[in-house]
């Protein structure tokens, strides 16, 4: 429960990057990082990461519901 005794409900969202390139802080250098950016700038915190059979990266994020 949060502060004020209120029980802050979640959703969740799982997505699969673009294919990762080298780390950059250069916005838009990397696609995989520019959609990480896009989805927080929406109120979505990645809040687990998995490598997939395939080597692609599928990414677990939530968000305050109603946000």
């Amino acid at each position: 429960m949060g502060k004020d005794g209120v029980m802050t409900v979640w959703e969740y969202l799982i997505v699969a990057l673009p294919r990762f390139e080298a780390p950059t802080r250069s916005r838009g250098a990397s696609a995989a990082v520019q959609a990480l950016d896009d989805l927080g700038e929406q109120g979505w915190e990645a809040v687990g990461m998995t490598v997939l059979g395939d080597e692609n990266v599928a990414v677990l994020l939530k968000r305050p519901k109603n946000a």
